[in-house]
């Protein structure tokens, strides 16, 4: 099962209290938003929203004893200022954004997130987005493919991965994630504790799903549904989000940087779970 990432600290630096408004954009599973509603000793309401419909019917059903405390919503944080709007709501007091993937998106085939699991080269949050990872490893021009690598996964050797693709799928197009995966591992050196297809997956998929212009989209609509002394709690992986959520928090006239410091996860909790290792949160709060 997903092992949510820095809980005590998301609920500290929200400074949840009771009586109040909380917004999960990134539901997920819905780990962060049952601390939330515990910590607010069950008397807040939360928004959770996730653009993958099985994560919001995975959160349903893990958050069912506090149904009534929730909305949930099938869209993407882009879109917060009109998901707010058409909740009826005025302003919330705190909202999340953990910007990882769960266990189960991860270990699922199905979407072709990762590449433990073999499926289709699909990636997309949202099966009414029209381009996949199929139509960008199989059909881009290699100019394409080398700056989608540069510039999301901030790959060294983009030009020769590029260029081999495009060589490979002249006798065959890629088909799978696993297959697709092998091919990267075959051609490609990476660190001991990163897989070689890591980084490209994560490129693919950061341009198909537009996660960059979304995330900058979510932040600035964030500031916009919350009161005065709200918190922005971001949760982010790599470091192509974190500069951009930094950006954001010094330079937004309306944000006061909370902490100084990349807040990061303690030793006992990356031995517990490895996936926090990389992860860093920064905290916001809004001023008039």
């Amino acid at each position: 099962m997903h092992q949510p990432v820095m809980v005590e600290k998301v609920v500290e630096f929200l400074n949840v209290q009771p009586d109040c408004v909380y917004i999960d954009a990134t539901c997920g599973t819905g780990n962060h938003t049952r601390a939330i509603i515990e910590a607010a000793d069950g008397n807040c309401k939360m928004v959770c929203i996730d653009k993958d419909p099985r994560a919001i019917e995975r959160a349903k059903e893990y958050l069912r004893d506090f149904s009534d405390r929730i909305i949930f919503i099938n869209d993407g944080f882009e879109n917060i200022e009109k998901i707010f709007r058409d909740a009826g709501l005025d302003r919330a007091h705190g909202i999340l954004f953990d910007l990882g993937f769960s266990f189960e998106q991860i270990s699922s085939g199905e979407a072709g997130f990762g590449f433990k699991q073999d499926g289709p080269l699909d990636m997309r949050f949202n099966k009414n987005s029209l381009i996949t990872a199929y139509d960008v490893i199989n059909r881009f021009p290699k100019n394409e493919i080398e700056k989608i690598f540069e510039e999301f996964g901030e790959i060294k050797d983009a030009k020769k991965l590029a260029h081999l693709i495009c060589m490979e799928r002249k006798n065959k197009p890629f088909e799978t994630t696993r297959e697709f995966a092998d091919f990267i591992t075959k051609h490609r050196k990476s660190k001991k504790t990163i897989h070689p297809a890591t980084q490209v997956f994560q490129a693919i998929r950061i341009f198909v799903n537009n996660e960059i212009e979304n995330l900058k989209m979510g932040l600035a609509g964030a500031v916009n549904v919350l009161a005065s002394g709200a918190r922005i709690v971001v949760i982010s992986y790599h470091s192509i989000e974190d500069r951009i959520v930094k950006k954001f928090m010094k330079t937004n006239e309306r944000i006061k940087m909370v902490t100084k410091k990349v807040i990061v996860p303690d030793n006992l909790e990356v031995v517990i779970n490895p996936r926090a290792r990389s992860a860093k949160m920064r905290v916001g709060e809004v001023i008039n």
